[in-house]
């Protein structure tokens, strides 16, 4: 329990702990929290923000920025992007005076998407607000697409339209963006689609048939040209990976994610922030689901 409490601990001190952003743009003002890019200028990875602003907002901190936020996904959603998927966002690098020069890319269109969803659920949640949200349903519409155009015949997603790589953390993430938008709607008083749930029980069911390996009781991490890759004892993305199925709900053993905790290979605080603030919100579910347990 005592290291279960250190792992919140350390999460939490660390957000709170990072500097504050003197810039009032909101892109800059919540990357600052993360990382200055080297020559002044200001990297901008969408997939590290989502995870970011929704630690902040579930903190019930800088929600004005985080909303401004959303806007600037919103308005920056491709339509298309250079593979012919819409509502893609690309990275950016943002400047002084706050230039912005696009990227022309992105790292996992499946992960950017299905993160940006459960912001929007966690933002709604913590700010009572759905202004925004309903008035952008349709790019928000357009964002479940993402994950759904990105399945193969086997349930998983590919990380990118034009590469065959799927991997474990990316259709965990992509199960948990389909289940909040669900959620979404209904908090919208909008019609939940079966056709969404069929396509996260696909995920979870192609997670456990092609990622679970059962002689070693642990998942792959990848999957590319047919290959697949792990587990093995790196601890990242090997070891990392492991502790998705249970952060995302795809399953309810908490083993791994307890094996993890218990030796994570690293020390906690060496690990890159969202990576951190991953493993707390993992250990935060173990507690919660320790908690109903203790209930029954």
């Amino acid at each position: 329990m005592k290291k279960l409490l250190l792992l919140i601990i350390s999460a939490l001190l660390l957000i709170s702990a990072c500097k504050r952003p003197e810039d009032n743009r909101p892109v800059l003002s919540l990357w600052s929290y993360f990382e200055e890019a080297e020559k002044g200028g200001n990297n901008v990875n969408p997939y590290l923000l989502n995870v970011l602003s929704g630690s902040l907002v579930k903190q019930g901190k800088e929600l004005k920025s985080v909303r401004a936020y959303i806007s600037w996904y919103f308005r920056h959603m491709n339509y298309p992007d250079y593979s012919g998927l819409t509502a893609t966002v690309y990275d950016y690098h943002l400047g002084p005076g706050g230039k912005e020069l696009a990227s022309g890319a992105y790292d996992s269109a499946d992960s950017y998407a299905a993160t940006f969803i459960i912001l929007l659920e966690e933002y709604s949640a913590a700010a009572g607000d759905q202004s925004l949200i309903r008035r952008e349903w349709k790019k928000v519409q357009d964002c479940v697409y993402v994950i759904v155009a990105l399945q193969d015949a086997d349930g998983l997603t590919r990380a990118r339209r034009n590469s065959d790589a799927k991997y474990l953390m990316d259709n965990c993430e992509a199960y948990g963006g389909i289940l909040a938008y669900q959620r979404l709607c209904l908090a919208l008083g909008k019609k939940r689609d079966p056709f969404f749930d069929a396509a996260a029980a696909a995920i979870k069911r192609g997670i456990k048939e092609k990622f679970y390996d059962a002689a070693s009781g642990k998942y792959c991490w990848g999957i590319a040209g047919g290959v697949k890759s792990g587990p093995g004892k790196a601890v990242y993305p090997d070891r990392f990976a492991q502790i998705f199925p249970f952060l995302f709900g795809v399953s309810d053993d908490p083993a791994l994610l307890k094996k993890f905790i218990t030796n994570p290979g690293n020390k906690v605080v060496d690990f890159p922030l969202e990576q951190r603030i991953i493993i707390g919100e993992a250990v935060l579910r173990l507690n919660s689901q320790a908690r109903k347990g203790n209930k029954l």
